[in-house]
């Protein structure tokens, strides 16, 4: 079994949290070096000595840009996502979610797993409502289910969610069913989430969230 983030339970069920939310890890991106042209407006006007101080401070500002750029990339790359760190979402199954036959209803399974990413999120300090109020979206591109045996009436199960990659605009995710306390694997899906700008046009992704799930599906707690 994988080793895994403390579990938390389903919003809104009568059963409580056993444990805390993944700890709001804090990344925050260097402040950008003063522009050229702020330095420019700063000393207009003066001598000959200050206009040469002025080409030296707008070659510091493009050195410090240029360090800083190549400081985030590194990080970037460095990162190295854990195949073992997974955040989980404890749930149990509801009367109304049963179809016919008296097992969950396979569009459930989206609910479920949609449900365990935005918890992700909220327990890294990114609501939606965060991402709405900054004039921003996210969109759900791609979304494949496997579905290997149902959820029964009164199951109590696990979302399991895995980082596979940020890239671009788009987060990669893994995500897992399994039923408690055995452990059956319910269903294996992947998922891919867009970032939108206020045009509703994919940009690349908001560097608060991908600092914060990067280093949470990194770490080695």
């Amino acid at each position: 079994m994988h080793p895994h983030l403390p579990a938390v339970k389903q919003p809104g069920a009568d059963l409580a949290p056993t444990s805390k939310r993944p700890p709001p890890s804090l990344l925050r991106v260097p402040a950008r070096a003063s522009s050229c042209s702020s330095n420019l407006a700063i000393l207009s006007g003066h001598s000959h000595r200050s206009r040469r101080h002025v080409k030296t401070l707008c070659a510091a500002a493009s050195s410090a840009r240029t360090l800083q750029g190549i400081s985030r990339k590194n990080i970037n790359q460095d990162t190295k996502l854990r195949t073992d760190k997974f955040f989980e979402l404890e749930m149990s199954v509801r009367e109304s979610e049963l179809d016919k036959y008296g097992v969950v209803n396979h569009v459930i399974y989206c609910a479920y797993i949609d449900n365990a990413r935005e918890e992700l999120l909220t327990g890294l300090g990114i609501s939606t409502a965060s991402v709405v109020c900054a004039g921003n979206a996210m969109a759900l591109s791609e979304l494949n289910l496997k579905y290997l045996t149902p959820l029964r009436r009164g199951a109590k199960f696990v979302v399991r969610v895995r980082l596979v990659q940020i890239k671009g605009a788009r987060i990669f995710f893994e995500q897992l069913i399994e039923t408690l306390p055995d452990r059956e694997l319910v269903l294996e899906a992947t998922a891919t989430a867009v970032c939108l700008n206020k045009d509703h046009r994919p940009t690349r992704v908001f560097p608060e969230m991908s600092s914060k799930l990067q280093q949470f599906f990194s770490s080695q707690d």
